[in-house]
């Protein structure tokens, strides 16, 4: 090839070679571009925020619920690279004070969130609420509704249960839950039948978790026999709410009992008799259920040998079937107003204990208020109820000035109202209520035990308050005897006062006829009493001289009861039978009153023993008492008994005495019975005496 032709070829190459290189700049040019493009239009999808549920519905018991947030946007396509996070925020001032939220703000990528969501039903306003809770980002906006309905804030006892058993002294677990509505703080009181008795706790904080469980042991103690309790639990911050479980009974289960005030009463027709008290470990009553008064219940000796129960007809009798004398001592001092708001509250006290009493018992009233005035009787000793009652009301509203206490005096003012020589057929009871403070007395509470002791009265204390001489006020009560409960205030007195009144009438009689005849000489007795499997302690006993009690059992023993101070121009007599002879279907006796009067049965419940029997005024003052069915012996008067047989009621009487004369034909027996006075057997056919009524000089 010629060196022309080669200079032709070499351009063309240059050429080709450039054009190809120009082609290849281009078409990393559109590379690049395409490139550019495809970075410039591939980008992440928008979040979509997705929240469920879209409501939460708490209802009435729920506290803790959850929802979840999700990002619910999706990549499709070479173009859509991924998916932008979701972002969130709640607005909180839209959150109310009862609603909690967490967390409040978040991100949310490829795993849903979980938001927490709780309610405080303490601060749940009273009705059915709907609340939003605002969702803010990226991806939209949403709300969420909270529903919740406000359950009754509510306490459940739930221990004990109703007709729960429990005996004084035992330690009783009481158990309850509350709605979260309820405050940490409970008030746990005990009452009875209807009556609040005590607070057992105050503002005690139960509350350990978000449970409402609480739990208080408390021990029952202090307390008397009842069926009647219950167990209320109440909201210390809104007593309004509470729960109350009842009833429950509490009763005492003793484990010892003790014999104490043992008199002897020993009396014609061979007739021996102690009186005495039972009381259990507490040194309160033991008291016999009606079912439960039985001669098996004892057992007696005689020289250490047995009795023959069925012929010597050994009998038990409570405090009802004999007679009864409570005077009454109150303190109207100044300290016992200023204590406690309302002395209206121990007259109400005072007049259950008047209540409980039986037709054939007693009542009378000492005062004290000031100690420039002496310490008042505002009644003297009467079978008439009303008449006590009166006298302390006409007293507590009348205007006195009431000032320092001379409580000593006043007790010894009470305890001169019973005779110098006791007598053995009469419990004497002196109840005593007061603070016990006393600044201005003359006698002393050892003048006072002397005195009980002295004329054989026993002397039953209430100590009310913050009591300053509480030590004082025991040892009065267990020298003499009697028994001593302690009242925190009046509020609670009315119920703290019925164990006083159950203790006053905790006292026994038990009586038989003895063989013993006076060649035999003296002979020892002891007498035994069980209860319940527990015998009491110590045993009664005595050495008795037959010759001071013998003689013939067909006689009977008749004596009246009459009130030695006429009021409201009435007087009440009883006529009572101190021994019934054998083969007893009827009675005939004469009541000499030229006044108006009126003849009646008594109570069985009070002794009466002619419960049934038919009562016929036969005229001029003539009546005859007759059982259910003369001819059947299963209807007699039960030999040995004792009781009241009839009550005389005589009114429009002006004078300050009365003497009544008396009769009882005696000639209707054919056994050879008879009746007459304690000792009096000098008459046959027909008994003669008379009834002294008033302050009358026998």
């Amino acid at each position: 090839m010629s060196f022309e032709n080669e200079k032709r070829i070499v351009p063309e190459d240059i050429r080709k070679r450039k054009k190809k290189k120009v082609m290849f700049v281009m078409l990393s040019l559109v590379l690049l571009l395409i490139i550019v493009l495809i970075l410039i239009l591939r980008r992440n999808v928008s979040p979509v925020l997705d929240i469920s549920p879209i409501g939460l519905d708490f209802g009435a018991r729920e506290n803790e619920m959850v929802f979840t947030v999700k990002n619910v946007a999706k990549a499709k396509g070479f173009f859509q690279r991924g998916v932008t996070p979701l972002e969130f925020t709640i607005d909180t001032k839209q959150v109310p004070r009862w609603l909690t939220v967490y967390p409040m703000s978040g991100i949310v990528e490829k795993e849903p969130k979980t938001i927490l969501v709780k309610i405080d039903r303490r601060f749940l306003p009273p009705e059915s609420i709907i609340e939003e809770l605002r969702f803010s980002s990226n991806g939209g906006d949403r709300i969420v509704r909270i529903l919740a309905q406000k359950e009754k804030d509510k306490i459940f006892v739930t221990s004990p249960t109703a007709n729960s058993t429990f005996s004084i002294g035992d330690e009783i677990l009481t158990e309850w839950s509350a709605t979260p509505g309820v405050s940490n703080i409970v008030n746990i009181l005990l009452y009875l039948r209807g009556e609040n008795v005590g607070t057992l706790t105050h503002n005690y904080n139960y509350r350990k978790d978000s449970e409402g469980k609480g739990s208080f042991l408390w021990k029952a103690s202090d307390l008397r026999e009842d069926s009647g309790y219950s167990i209320r639990i109440e909201d210390a911050e809104d007593p309004k709410i509470f729960d109350e479980v009842g009833p429950i009974k509490i009763f005492q289960s003793h484990t010892a009992i003790k014999v104490l005030n043992q008199t002897k009463d020993h009396q014609f027709p061979s007739t021996v008799q102690f009186i005495f008290s039972l009381r259990n470990q507490n040194n309160h009553a033991v008291l016999f259920p009606a079912e439960k008064v039985d001669w098996k219940n004892i057992k007696i000796w005689e020289n250490d040998n047995e009795i023959d129960y069925l012929e010597s007809h050994a009998l038990l009798y409570t405090q009802d079937d004999f007679q009864l004398q409570v005077m009454l001592v109150l303190d109207f001092s100044a300290s016992m107003y200023e204590t406690n708001e309302d002395i209206n509250k121990m007259l109400v006290s005072v007049k259950d204990l008047i209540n409980s009493l039986e037709e054939t018992h007693q009542i009378g009233v000492v005062e004290f208020h000031r100690p420039d005035v002496p310490p008042m009787v505002l009644q003297t000793f009467t079978s008439y109820k009303n008449a006590a009652k009166d006298a302390l009301d006409n007293f507590s509203t009348s205007k006195t000035y009431r000032d320092f206490s001379s409580c000593w005096d006043a007790v010894l003012k009470g305890l001169q109202q019973f005779p110098e020589k006791p007598d053995p057929d009469i419990f004497k009871t002196v109840v005593f209520l007061s603070d016990g403070f006393d600044n201005s007395s003359f006698h002393t509470p050892n003048d006072i035990i002397a005195m009980a002791k002295e004329r054989d009265v026993h002397i039953f204390v209430v100590g009310i308050g913050d009591l300053r001489e509480e030590n004082v006020l025991k040892n009065i009560a267990f020298e003499t005897g009697g028994t001593y409960v302690h009242s925190e205030n009046l509020n609670v007195l009315q119920e703290r006062f019925k164990q006083t009144i159950t203790d006053v009438k905790g006292q026994y009689k038990i009586k038989y006829i003895s063989p013993k005849k006076p060649e035999d000489g003296s002979f020892k007795v002891k007498g035994e009493i069980t209860y319940n499997g527990v015998t009491g302690t110590p045993l009664l006993e005595d050495e008795i001289d037959p010759s001071l009690i013998y003689s013939k059992t067909n006689v009977g023993v008749i004596r009246f009861t009459a009130p030695s101070i006429i009021k409201y121009n009435s007087a009440e007599i009883f006529m009572w039978c101190e021994h019934v002879p054998r083969y007893i279907n009827d009675f005939h006796f004469w009541v000499g009153i030229n006044k108006p009067y009126q003849v009646t049965l008594t109570s069985s419940n009070g002794g009466g023993l002619c419960q049934g029997w038919t009562l016929s005024n036969l005229g001029n003052g003539w009546y005859q008492l007759t059982s259910p069915d003369p001819k059947d012996p299963r209807k007699y008067l039960e030999f040995g008994a004792f009781g009241t047989l009839c009550k005389i009621v005589v009114t429009d009487i002006n004078e300050e005495e009365l003497v009544i004369p008396f009769k009882l034909d005696n000639s209707i027996y054919d056994r050879g019975q008879a009746f007459y006075g304690g000792g009096d057997t000098s008459q046959t056919g027909m008994w003669s005496t008379n009834i002294y009524v008033g302050n009358v000089t026998q």
